[in-house]
């Protein structure tokens, strides 16, 4: 089981960019022949499904808009083509206009082709880099597969001298759905893009043993629930090894865009029973809130921006969970500071606090540090550029300071009991800062507390 301060070690900033539709050709052997064939693609709505209650409830509703352009994503013997093509419509069919890019060359020497259909979309608008298509080709392995006869890639063999037609059964296309049509969300939304994944145990009692958690994921984009999530009812699967009888779990990982300015997710998460435990509070959102880009990177390693940890939480297992997310079902306030770097230095991190009536619980990670002690406080000026004096030392409960790792990685978690004197001396968080210092006092970090 990891361990929280293993998911604060470092921050890396990662951008993943993807490129927009490009045909790519390939040279060499085997060489291009004379001969050329040509490939006109049938969008079939499948009117069987649409006709059916049940199935109905099971697929996204149609567009009223009509098919204009498809992309057609398709290799051959001689390379891939990645091409945007305009859409025809015969009174009974629609199918793809006679494009350069879909009249395929024959390996010199042949008479056929091998030709395997890999992406299919349409449109209702030429599209750009944000369009998002109105139906869709489902793959093979994806939820959707079995409501087409005939789920992607289509494999056929294409003669020199023909012309050859090809239906390709599509399905009507809902966004907050993507990943059931078996295309990587980065398919589909040509913007940045970052991973963030979660793991989780579950405990029928504080002192019981750990399970490995079936649980629900809706994501919003925003700091609150509003309007329709960027993922919908995306649960992991407990699966029960046959050899050894144990129960296990991969993370269950989300693509998130990630654009030039801050952005925040909101996580709902909902416990799900397993075969291995049933739980009276299976069907509850059991955590809940909104993580930033900026905290995510947190997850990733310095050293390899390739690599990440994922977010753990024990739900049951006694303890608070790691922020940002929490209970929503408990009744507390929530701040958080962005730790930002002061003068010369290169900390950054994020302190948490919540205020649970008298207990202050506060969370403190950070990274870019001096190995060794790491004095922190909360300070009584709201502002990092007159952040005042020191209200309250975020310290063990053995007076000492929490310490830096030789990365210079710091995780700190404590309760605090406070009177009604020292709530009354604390006041409001968000008039509050938080700062970092080396060990001989001075400043390396400071943020601003917000409520969230």
């Amino acid at each position: 089981m990891k361990n929280f301060k293993n998911y604060f070690m470092s921050i890396a900033i990662i951008a993943m960019l993807f490129a927009s539709c490009s045909k790519d050709e390939t040279a060499g052997e085997p060489k291009v022949g004379d001969e050329v064939a040509t490939i006109s693609l049938g969008a079939v709505l499948n009117d069987f499904i649409r006709s059916q209650d049940v199935l109905k409830q099971s697929i996204p509703e149609c567009s009223d808009d009509a098919p204009m352009y498809a992309r057609v994503v398709l290799t051959h013997d001689l390379g891939e083509e990645d091409v945007i093509v305009p859409i025809n419509f015969d009174g009974t069919t629609y199918f793809t206009d006679y494009d350069e890019d879909l009249e395929i060359p024959i390996p010199s020497g042949e008479t056929t082709t091998a030709v395997s259909l890999t992406d299919f979309w349409v449109y209702a608008e030429e599209p750009d880099d944000m369009t998002m298509p109105i139906w869709m080709a489902p793959k093979e392995g994806s939820d959707y597969e079995d409501f087409v006869n005939d789920a992607l890639p289509n494999n056929f063999d294409l003669r020199a001298g023909s012309k050859k037609y090809v239906d390709v059964e599509v399905l009507c296309f809902d966004d907050r759905e993507v990943n059931l049509y078996g295309y990587q969300f980065f398919d589909l939304v040509p913007v940045p893009l970052m991973k963030f994944c979660l793991f989780g145990n579950f405990c029928l009692t504080e002192d019981g043993r750990h399970y490995v958690a079936g649980y629900t994921v809706n994501v919003w984009e925003g700091d609150e629930p509003v309007g329709d999530p960027i993922y919908t009812e995306v649960s992991n699967e407990v699966i029960e090894d046959e050899g050894t009888g144990d129960y296990y779990s991969d993370p269950l990982c989300f693509w998130l865009p990630d654009t030039a300015e801050t952005d925040t997710y909101f996580f709902e998460i909902t416990l799900n029973n397993t075969d291995e435990y049933t739980s009276e509070d299976a069907g509850e959102v059991i955590l809940s809130g909104p993580i930033t880009d900026e905290e995510i990177r947190m997850f990733y390693s310095q050293e390899d921006d390739s690599t990440m940890d994922y977010y753990h939480f024990n739900y049951g297992c006694g303890g608070d969970n790691p922020p940002p997310f929490d209970d929503p079902r408990v009744e507390a306030k929530r701040y958080k500071a962005c730790l930002k770097n002061l003068g010369d230095a290169n900390a950054v991190g994020f302190a948490y606090l919540k205020l649970e009536g008298n207990q202050l619980t506060a969370t403190t990670a950070a990274t870019e540090l001096t190995m060794g002690d790491v004095p922190q406080h909360i300070h009584e000026n709201a502002s990092c550029g007159d952040y005042g004096n020191p209200i309250w030392s975020l310290d063990n409960a053995d007076t000492s300071w929490p310490e830096a790792d030789a990365m210079g990685n710091m995780f700190y978690t404590r309760t605090f009991s406070l009177t009604n004197a020292e709530v009354s001396a604390l006041g409001d968080p968000e008039a509050r800062t938080a700062v970092l210092h080396e060990a001989d006092f001075t400043p390396v970090a400071c943020g601003e507390f917000d409520e969230y």
